[in-house]
């Protein structure tokens, strides 16, 4: 089975052409400059206005609301033999699983971008010479977990900050799924269960965790862009927008009077799909929240909510 990529997949993917950064230093200085953090670690800083940047920034305000601040978003430049001949062992697996599915319905490499938090310490190695010891509880089994890139929530509570200040480094990055078997939790699992799989997930349909073996994980992961935020002390998930005393024929009908006709539209297509169980709650309100916008849609639930509770 496979996922529909998602709007924020597709544009990243047609993304094809690297950002031009310019490097300003001053040639009067006799002393030699330090490497920045992005010369240090290979990586090319991108700014407001190139694409990428812009596509997964909107893509962080979205997981994670105002709680955090976004420092700075970099793009893995390839640039050591270490990184390049990741880059080519990535092509070349990629291509294998490719071969491996093709005529299957849905099959193919199925290469998706997911989110996985890592510590400063760890991050040179990673980027230079691959994964070594996946950072989680094991819970699906050995591997590296990752969360898809419309889940950068699941990825940002499931880390630790770097510091007090509340310092997280999280790479993004392609990840071949090819042909995914469910794992369920409290499995042992290290490696597919047969040869058809290449990837496991925890769930088919809405997987909320791409579970790539200890195997699989220098081969099939390709770090590809590394996003630095700060996140406050008592860092909590942004508020649950669903809301059991507001229907959402009345949400709608509250949303009509701030947004345009099309975006209704839209809005109400959403709903029908997920009365006809043709998407999940969690992905009708994931999709409204797109829309909307989170500061709208919690003015509309705190207002219109609280007169529907008095009534």
């Amino acid at each position: 089975m496979d996922y529909a990529r998602t709007e924020f997949q597709a544009s990243l993917d047609s993304d094809q052409e690297g950002s031009t950064i310019s490097e300003s230093g001053s040639c009067d200085s006799y002393e030699q400059p330090r490497p920045s953090f992005a010369d240090e670690h290979g990586l090319m800083e991108l700014f407001e206005g190139d694409k990428a940047y812009d596509l997964i920034y909107r893509n962080c305000k979205s997981g994670l609301g105002d709680q955090c601040q976004l420092l700075s978003i970099l793009r893995n430049g390839f640039r050591t033999l270490g990184a390049r001949a990741k880059l080519k062992t990535f092509q070349v697996f990629q291509e294998a699983v490719e071969m491996k599915h093709v005529g299957e319905g849905g099959g193919g490499s199925r290469v998706k971008y997911g989110w996985c938090a890592v510590t400063k310490t760890e991050l040179k190695s990673i980027l230079e010479y691959g994964f070594s010891q996946p950072s989680n509880d094991g819970s699906y089994g050995r591997g590296l977990y990752l969360s898809p890139d419309n889940a950068l929530l699941e990825c940002v509570k499931g880390s630790a900050a770097e510091s007090e200040d509340g310092m997280r480094f999280l790479l993004l990055s392609r990840v071949i799924l090819g042909k995914s078997e469910v794992v369920p939790r409290g499995s042992t699992q290290s490696c597919p269960s047969s040869p058809e799989f290449d990837s496991g997930v925890d769930d088919l349909s809405s997987p909320k965790k791409y579970i790539v073996w200890s195997t699989h994980m220098n081969t099939h992961v390709l770090p590809e862009f590394l996003v630095c935020l700060k996140t406050p002390f008592n860092f909590n998930s942004p508020r649950r927008l669903r809301s059991p005393w507001m229907p959402f024929p009345l949400l709608i009908k509250a949303l009509s009077k701030f947004l345009p006709p099309p975006q209704i539209f839209i809005i109400q297509k959403h709903y029908r799909d997920q009365q006809n169980m043709r998407i999940s709650r969690s992905e009708l309100i994931q999709r409204v929240r797109r829309i909307t916008g989170d500061k709208l849609l919690v003015h509309i639930i705190k207002a219109v909510g609280n007169k529907v509770q008095q009534q």
